[in-house]
Formats: structure tokens, C-alpha cells, sequence
């Protein structure tokens, strides 16, 4: 609604009663009731008018949209004016009453909000008038913290009692804040007033080792003065500090004279020198490089590139420990230029790594771990097709996929229980905005695409016996996806491909299916509607959505899966058999003349349809009462057709 759309409105409104102006004013246009869309805006005028002339709800919420990341919001006009900075408006809705400290769906209060917008005045008209400085929102986060960008508004807060050493949900302090986004001036602030550089978060990060992290090295220095830490400490925060040079700001040269300070202050008494912490692995993703003991191995490492690399990670692992963040992005970062400049073995090898140390953390679900396997697998097409138009040397290791599968499969089963434990809720666990059960889909998805891509660089694979040992492991599991769907039901489906972003491979694959039910799927297996996986293929062609090598694929799919005894007569929730929907697909035209599926597939009917099943259909069509009566085994299948 624009400002010429308010004047109408008012001019509309003008006659009629004030019953009938609320009731008009307290609907919603695009999402957003009126009061709510002129206090975006600035219109003060119309918001007086709305209030005090037609008894707009001051409380009626609208959705607000923030730009960076295009999340939506319920909140209310006096917190949208906030964030928009609409003083005047600001000023009104509280002289009308508005609820100064109303939160968000986050949590968040319209000064908390404010802060983060840098909205001074604003910030300082709801503190005058009672807003709560101290109230975090749902990640803990304060309007200290939110105020980092601006010392002047840092040092309002703190003026008006705000704790400098609040913490938010992941244990960070404005002063993390303030080091991680170079703001000198904010970190001498808090420092003044009492900021704990000591202070350490989930990731066991305090002040220095922050500033380090994040290549800010004259807050460093300052630290140094402040904290004055012990020369062990200094050393790890300047070998830390030349990391960041190397992977974030690119200067190798710079990292290289920082990392020899460092050198200089571990040897700087020669006859009691301070030695390093040995790492706990040696790994050939690091192509068994070692950290120099002398400044001549030094010397000899910073003349190649690659070593310097290296010497980053070693590092990293070294002082933050195998599960810190910087240390796992440190190998996915160095993996991809690798990958990036055609070295694809080098990048395998490092992501590689990458997983196993995720996944010791032994976390069901983690999403890091899911990251890193997604990135593999598409590495993986990636290079077969590079390979196969010629444009690298480098081919796939069998092996190393081999590996990687293996590593779906772990994950699948110690993520499955989890799952499980959740299942008579209707989303399951939600974890970083992103729900498990649709993560858990995605991984049966990589397992799957992972079978398709040995079949692709094996040809022998189907007389393998250790890659059959590994399906029919995975198949054992029983794992559900979305719309409880087993892997086989996935694997007849054709946006199987598109779930997973990016994947080259083609779905459906007759040679994944092929092997899995070889390795005992359950052919006749009921998703969340009662569909079994031929009934999503017969779906898929009744509803004519493939065509070319995809629709040959689908028939030598549904021959293969009658072949297996897949019952063609299993009803689902809609009552619906694979029969009905081959034999009536979508004209009469086509039934009448005989062209339909059954007949294109050249399928007889009754050489797929056993006594047991015919039995059954007359049970259930004469609604015949055999509880009791049969094999208690038998029920589920009677129940089936």
C-alpha cells in the first residue's frame, strides 16, 4: 500500500462510523493490516488518524521481510517503525500506548532490534520510555551485542547499565562480537568497562584467540598489552594470526613473517627453546607434513606453496583441536581451490578428513557431516564427467567411493534410532532452521546415489561381493525417509535427482534397483500413503512425465520389480492398484482401443497375480470376516489388497 493508496483510504474512511472504520483498518492487505504498513513507511499523519479515528488494534501484527536473508517476521508496528527508523512514528505509537518492550517471534524487542540498525535515536526515545536493554532474544543475543558496530551507541548502553559480560546462547560476549567485525574502538570500550577477555565460547574461543582467528592483527597487539599472556600464548595467536593470512586474506608473504615471529619467540633462549604440542595424527590428507622444529626446516617449507598450505591446517588442528569450526573449514576451504584448479585427489583426501573428524564427534544427524558427504558425492560427478569429456586426467578411485558409501551407511544407521524417537511427532527435531527427518531423506539419498555412481565407474560391480555386503547393510536398516519411503521407493523416483541440489547423477537407475533388491529391499514395501514402489511407477507414467531413456528405464523398472513380486493389486490409501492406474490412464479413448500401459509393457496380468492375492481380493471385495479365522502372519497381507 503506497502513500497515494493512504490518502485514498482516508478519504474512503472519512464518513463512515467508527465500528465500522475499526473493523475496515483491522483487515489485512498483502499480509499487513494498515497502522502496520503506514508505520513502515513514516506516515505519521495516517497513524494518528488510524488510532485515534478508527481504533486500529495498536498491537496488530504484520509481517515484516529483512533483506539480508529474506526472513519473515510477525511483529508489531511500533517494532517495524523501530527497525525502519521512523522516529516520529516511534514517538506516536508510544504516546498511543504501545507495548515498548513487545517481542518478535524471535524474541526480539523493537530497541534490540534498533541496535542493530544502528538506530540511535530511535534506540535512546524507547530507553527513555522504559524499553529493557537487558532482554535477550532467542539466541541470547543483547542489544549490546546487536550494538557493536557503533561505539558511540555501545557506550549509551553501557551508560544506562547494559552487562558487558552477557553471554548469548553460544557463549560469545559483545567483546567477540566487536573483535570479530575489527571494531577497535568497541573493544577498547568494552575492555574499559570490565569486558572478560578471558572468557571463552562454545568453541573455546576468548579475546585473543578470537582476534587471531579472524586476521585482525592490531587488536591483537592491543590485546597483548592489556592481557599480557604468556609467551606459549602469544607464540599459538600469532601462528593462529598467519592462518588467517594464508586461507581468508591471501598473503602468503605475510603469514610467512608472522609465522616467523613466532619462531623467533620459541627460540628466543636458544638452550631451553619452547616446543610445540605434537599433534595427535599424522594424515596422509596433509600428505604427511609435519611442523618445522628448526628454523632451517622452516626455511625450507615456506619456499613452496603448497607446504605453507599445509603448515595452515597442521596449525589449526594443532592449537584448536580437531572439532573447533576453523579447523574443519580450514580442510573444506583448501579442499575446494584444490578442486578448483583440477587436483581433485588432493581435494577428496582433505574432505575426507574432514568427515572423520566430524563425525568422532559422534553427534546423530550432524549437519556438517551431511555437508561434507553432499560435497563429496557431488565432487565425485564431477570428476567423472570432467574425466569423461577429456578435460582431466584424474579418474574417480573406486576405492575412495567405496569409503565414502561406507560413511553414508554409518551415518544412516546412527542417525536412524534418533529419527526414530521422534516419529509420532509430525516434523521431528529442528536443528539450525533446518529439519532432521528432511535431513535423514537427503542422506538415504547420497547412499543411493552413491550405489549409482559404482555402477557407473565398475562395470563388475554386481559381481562384487563387498559392495553387495554394503547395500544389503544399509537396506537392513529399514531407513524412512519423507513420507516414510524406503530406499527403494526413492530409488523408482524421478525427482530423486533434483532433491539432492546439483547431483549429476540420473535417476532412476534399473541397475541401483536392481541391486537392492537383489541385496533384499523389500519389494512391496507401503510408504505414508500406502504406495508401494511400483505404484510410484506407474504414477510416473501414467501421468506421462518421462520420456526418452528415462521412460525405458521406468519399464525395465517395473519389469524387474514384477519379476521380484511386486504385488500389482495392493490397494493405497486412495484405493487405488497398479492395475487401475496402468489399465485407465488418462482418456477413454486409450482404454477403449486397448493402448494402454499394461499393454505397451506387454504385461499379463494374471501371470503376476497369484492365488494368494486373487484369495485375498475376494476376502476384502465380499468384506468377509477373517480375524480369527486365518493365520494371524496372513492379516497384513489380506489388509494389503
Amino acid at each position: 500500500m503506497k502513500k497515494d493508496h493512504l490518502v485514498k483510504a482516508k478519504f474512503i474512511l472519512k464518513g463512515l462510523k467508527r465500528d465500522d472504520k475499526h473493523k475496515i483498518v483491522s483487515q489485512v492487505f498483502d499480509g499487513n493490516p494498515p497502522l502496520f504498513i503506514a508505520s513502515q513507511q513514516g506516515q505519521v499523519h495516517f497513524v494518528n488518524y488510524l488510532l485515534e479515528e478508527c481504533g486500529a488494534d495498536i498491537e496488530q501484527r504484520g509481517v515484516y521481510e529483512v533483506q539480508e536473508d529474506h526472513s519473515r517476521h510477525r511483529v508489531t508496528p511500533l517494532w517495524c517503525a523501530a527497525v525502519a527508523n521512523k522516529l516520529e512514528v516511534v514517538k506516536t505509537l508510544i504516546k498511543h500506548g504501545a507495548d515498548v518492550n513487545a517481542t518478535s517471534d524471535t524474541q526480539s524487542t523493537p530497541v534490540r532490534s534498533a541496535c542493530y540498525m544502528t538506530n540511535i535515536d530511535v534506540v535512546k526515545y524507547l530507553v527513555e520510555n522504559g524499553a529493557d536493554i537487558h532482554k535477550p532474544n532467542i539466541n541470547g543475543g543483547t542489544c549490546l551485542i546487536n550494538s557493536v558496530q557503533s561505539v558511540d551507541l555501545c557506550r549509551f548502553l553501557i551508560d544506562r547499565g547494559a552487562d558487558v559480560n552477557a553471554q548469548d546462547n553460544s557463549g560469545n560476549l559483545a567483546l567477540h562480537y566487536a573483535i570479530r567485525e575489527g571494531r577497535m574502538e568497541t573493544v577498547k570500550l568494552l575492555m574499559k568497562h570490565g569486558s572478560d577477555p578471558y572468557v571463552r565460547n562454545d568453541f573455546g574461543d576468548d579475546a585473543i584467540q578470537t582476534a587471531a582467528l579472524r586476521g585482525y592483527a592490531e587488536i591483537l597487539d592491543y590485546l597483548f598489552i592489556r592481557v599480557k599472556p604468556a609467551i606459549e600464548r602469544q607464540i599459538e595467536a600469532n601462528e593462529l594470526l598467519g592462518t588467517n593470512f594464508v586461507d581468508e586474506k591471501h598473503d602468503i608473504q605475510r603469514a610467512i613473517q608472522i609465522w616467523r615471529t613466532a619462531m623467533t619467540l620459541r627460540f628466543q633462549d636458544p638452550e631451553n627453546p619452547i616446543i610445540r604440542q605434537e599433534r595427535l595424527r599424522s594424515s596422509t590428507a596433509y600428505q604427511d607434513a609435519k611442523e618445522p622444529e628448526t628454523f632451517h626446516e622452516f626455511e625450507q617449507i615456506v619456499r613452496s606453496p603448497d607446504a605453507v598450505y599445509m603448515q595452515a591446517l597442521l596449525i589449526r588442528e594443532r592449537i584448536l583441536g580437531p572439532d573447533h569450526k576453523d579447523t574443519i573449514f580450514g580442510l573444506m576451504y583448501r579442499g575446494a581451490v584444490y578442486a578448483d584448479t583440477h587436483h581433485y585427489q588432493r581435494c577428496v583426501d582433505l574432505w575426507k578428513y574432514a568427515f572423520q573428524l566430524r563425525h568422532e564427534k559422534q553427534e546423530p544427524l550432524n549437519h556438517e557431516c551431511l555437508f561434507t558427504l553432499q560435497a563429496l558425492c557431488k565432487l565425485f560427478w564431477e570428476i567423472e564427467e570432467e574425466h569423461a569429456f577429456g578435460f582431466t586426467n584424474e579418474a574417480i578411485k573406486y576405492n575412495d567411493v567405496i569409503e565414502v558409501l561406507g560413511m553414508a551407511i554409518n551415518e544412516i544407521e546412527s542417525a536412524k534410532s534418533f529419527i526414530e524417537k521422534d516419529e509420532p511427532k509430525s516434523q521431528g527435531p529442528v536443528c539450525d532452521g533446518i529439519n532432521q527427518k528432511e535431513e535423514f531423506h537427503v542422506l538415504m539419498l547420497l547412499f543411493l546415489h552413491l550405489i549409482h555412481l559404482v555402477c557407473k565407474i565398475n562395470k563388475d560391480c554386481q559381481n562384487n561381493i563387498q559392495f553387495k555386503q554394503m547395500i544389503h547393510r544399509g537396506v537392513k536398516l529399514k531407513a524412512r525417509g519423507s513420507m516414510r519411503r524406503s530406499l527403494l521407493h526413492l530409488a523408482v523416483e524421478k525427482k530423486a535427482s533434483t532433491v539432492v541440489e546439483e547431483f549429476y547423477s540420473r535417476f532412476p537407475s534399473p541397475k541401483v534397483v536392481d541391486l537392492l533388491l537383489e541385496c533384499g529391499a523389500p519389494v512391496n514395501d507401503l510408504d505414508e500413503q500406502r504406495n508401494t514402489p511400483l505404484h510410484l511407477c506407474a504414477d510416473a507414467l501414467v501421468n506421462n512425465s518421462l520420456e526418452g531413456d528415462d521412460l525405458r528405464d521406468m519399464k525395465l523398472i517395473v519389469i524387474s520389480l514384477l519379476e521380484n513380486n511386486a504385488h500389482m493389486d495392493t490397494r493405497n490409501a486412495q484405493g487405488q492398484t497398479v492395475i487401475s492406474e496402468l489399465a485407465n490412464t488418462c482418456g477413454s479413448e486409450q482404454t477403449n482401443t486397448g493402448n494402454n500401459w499394461l499393454a505397451n509393457l506387454k504385461i499379463d496380468v494374471m501371470e503376476h497375480t497369484s492365488l494368494k492375492c486373487l484369495a485375498a481380493r475376494e476376502v476384502k471385495k465380499h468384506a468377509l470376516c477373517y480375524k480369527g479365522e486365518v493365520p494371524f502372519s496372513l492379516i497384513p497381507f489380506i489388509e494389503m489388497h
